[in-house]
């Protein structure tokens, strides 16, 4: 698909305001399920790795599948729903590890987690999402570390009533 014909369905990429920088760009997921309710639409392999791209009128799936390239854009009118859920977390640092002091002065597990020093001090499942279109219907899966990064990239398209977290 040229860069004109996604133009003419969704417009132009997002404008970045500087004084105020927010995402127009997700973090790679990979591809779990597809189905298309309609037979000559678009197919997209599982495993592939996709991410979203923020345009004025929707949202730009891009896909990757050994070296194939894919992109679907997507209204913001033909989208049901988008939910976003964050793995199941395990936290149990050890007495005195560099985790357990800071989450012991109040530091956000968010940046305490960087500092374990076993596996099993912290660990987080990964990630899933799920979009629901007039067209597709698809569930990706992303690392559990990049959950609230991923959030605030679905938060800042404002799609309020379409958006859930999980």
């Amino acid at each position: 698909m040229t860069e004109q014909a996604i133009i003419k369905q969704i417009g132009k990429t997002a404008e970045i305001d500087f004084q105020k920088p927010k995402a127009i760009g997700s973090a790679g997921f990979y591809l779990k399920s597809f189905k298309a309710k309609n037979s000559e639409s678009k197919i997209l392999k599982l495993d592939s790795k996709c991410n979203f791209e923020k345009r004025t009128g929707g949202i730009l799936l891009r896909s990757n599948y050994s070296n194939k390239l894919t992109a679907i854009p997507i209204p913001k009118e033909s989208i049901i729903g988008i939910t976003i859920t964050r793995g199941k977390e395990t936290i149990e640092p050890f007495l005195l590890s560099p985790m357990w002091i800071l989450l012991k002065f109040g530091v956000s597990k968010l940046y305490a987690r960087y500092f374990k020093i076993l596996i099993s001090e912290y660990s987080i499942d990964q990630m899933e999402l799920n979009l629901k279109t007039d067209e597709y219907e698809m569930n990706f899966i992303a690392n559990g570390y990049l959950f609230e990064r991923q959030l605030t990239f679905f938060e800042n398209l404002n799609y309020e009533n379409k958006l859930k977290r999980k």
